[in-house]
This record gives structure tokens, C-alpha cells and sequence, in this order.
């Protein structure tokens, strides 16, 4: 792995470093407050008492997680309650001039995906590895206040993925065969988003143009393809963990962007800075 310069809290960033930090940054922080928006939804679709519960649990921990990466935003002089304020004024459709939310967190395309109680856990099973290994590599970028706060959110990851666990093994243990079958017939379309999860190819005619400056930078340290691997093999683990076969030969879905991928050019809205004392 090579080795990158290093940056703490209070040091001073190059520009080109920070806007590039920033603009992780905030697919990050925004994106997983509204991923606890969208999971908040599914609430709807829980059977029982229990299952009500630890989905309310990973609500809380979603928001959690904006919540750390906005804190370390607002060291960097951003405007985060700007961002909060639109987020909760506009939890459908927030302005893309405003906030960074992933395209997989948008309602319009959330709500496409989920029909029962079967889908809310396939989705922790199924995507949740993908979150795993992409949020694990943040863990050693070269911002080390976003690798600390990553290294627990990385671990509140291990735990969403065991709620889908549990919660697929609970639909198969009530509906024997038949949910079983269910749940397979399901694997597949989850599995498009996890593939597309980390961004397009480091190689390629697919390749981001984006990639190799976050690669240069350390706010990247990992390549899609290593990546991929890492979910792939953790995927298969859990889907035989449950009872279900992984999928062969399946597209990635890269237009989700459920990875914080920040597409070919950044995209990033021009950051409020706050006056406050």
C-alpha cells in the first residue's frame, strides 16, 4: 500500500485537498442522514415487535453516522446546519444544489426497491457488505480525524449487516421453503447495487477520472477492483450463512452511486462557511 502524507485536525489543507476531502465528505454525511430518512420508511413493513426495534436501531445509527462526518465539516468551515435544514425541510426530493445525496437514497429510487419485509432484510444482506468494504478503507485515509470516525462507523456497518442476517434467517424460519424461495428470487436485484456500490472500474474504458486523484491524495485507498473482491467474498459468506446461492454474471448498477461515488467531475455544491463564533 503506498504511503500518503498525512493530515490532523487543525492542520492546514491544500486546496485541492480539501475540496476533493469535502466533497467525500458530504455524499458521506448527507447520504447516510438520509439513508436513516429511507430506512425510517421501512418501518412500515416490519412484522413483529422485535424486528420494529432493531430497524429503529439502525435508523438512529445511520443518522449517527452523518452526524460524526458533519462535525468534522463543520472543523473544516462548513455550513453544516444549512445542510441539516434541508435534508429534514425536504426529506423527499432535497435540492442537489444544497446537499450530496446519493442517487440509491433518493426516494424516487429507494422506493422502487422495497415492497415487504423480505426486501428490508435482503438489503442489509446483500448491500450492507458492500458498505463494509467500502467504508473500511476510510479507515486508513490520509484525513486521519475522517479514518477515526470511520473506524466506528465501520464497525456500526458489521452490525447493520448482521441485522440483515438475522432478519432474512427470521423470514426463511417463519416461511420455511417458500420464503426461502422468495428471498433468492430477490438477490439478484440488491446484489446490481451492491456491485455498482464502490464506483466504476480503476481500468478501463469504464474508468472514473475521479478515482486516480483521490487515489493520490489517500482519501481513497483502495482500488474498485480490490474492493469488489473484498465484498464478493464476504457476500458469499453471508448469502450461504442464510441458506441462499450468490447470483452469477450480474451487471453493476453504477447509477445508484450508493458508494458516495462522486462521478466523473466533482460535483459537490459550493460549501456555506459558517460565521458562527
Amino acid at each position: 500500500m503506498p504511503t500518503w502524507k498525512t493530515y490532523d485536525k487543525g492542520d492546514a489543507l491544500p486546496d485541492d485537498y480539501k475540496a476533493l476531502l469535502l466533497n467525500l465528505m458530504s455524499f458521506q454525511a448527507d447520504s447516510e442522514y438520509a439513508g436513516g430518512q429511507r430506512v425510517m420508511e421501512n418501518m412500515r413493513f416490519a412484522p413483529r415487535p422485535e424486528e420494529a426495534y432493531r430497524l429503529s436501531k439502525k435508523v438512529m445509527e445511520e443518522m449517527g453516522h452523518g452526524y460524526y462526518v458533519w462535525n468534522l465539516m463543520q472543523d473544516l468551515g462548513v455550513d453544516v446546519d444549512a445542510r441539516i435544514q434541508e435534508l429534514v425541510t425536504n426529506p423527499d426530493n432535497p435540492d442537489p444544489a444544497k446537499v450530496n445525496v446519493i442517487n440509491g437514497f433518493r426516494k424516487e429510487n429507494w422506493s422502487t426497491w422495497f415492497e415487504d419485509w423480505y426486501d428490508v432484510g435482503l438489503f442489509s444482506t446483500v448491500v450492507t457488505p458492500a458498505a463494509v468494504a467500502f467504508l473500511g478503507q476510510y479507515r486508513e485515509c490520509s484525513y486521519l480525524p475522517w479514518a477515526r470516525v470511520n473506524t466506528r462507523i465501520h464497525k456500526e456497518e458489521h452490525g447493520h449487516l448482521a441485522f440483515g442476517v438475522w432478519a432474512t434467517k427470521r423470514n426463511i424460519a417463519f416461511g420455511g421453503e417458500a420464503a426461502r424461495e422468495i428471498c433468492q428470487s430477490k438477490v439478484e436485484k440488491f446484489l446490481r447495487v451492491g456491485l455498482g456500490f464502490y464506483g466504476r472500474p480503476s481500468r478501463g474504458g469504464q474508468r472514473s477520472a475521479m478515482f486516480d486523484k483521490y487515489y493520490e491524495y489517500g482519501i481513497k485507498t483502495r482500488t474498485p477492483e480490490e474492493l469488489q473482491a473484498e465484498y464478493l467474498d464476504l457476500l458469499e459468506d453471508r448469502l450461504k450463512e442464510v441458506g441462499l446461492a450468490l447470483p452469477r454474471d450480474v451487471e453493476p448498477d453504477y447509477d445508484m452511486r450508493v458508494g458516495y461515488e462522486a462521478g466523473d467531475a466533482p460535483v459537490a455544491p459550493t460549501f456555506a462557511v459558517s460565521t458562527a463564533s
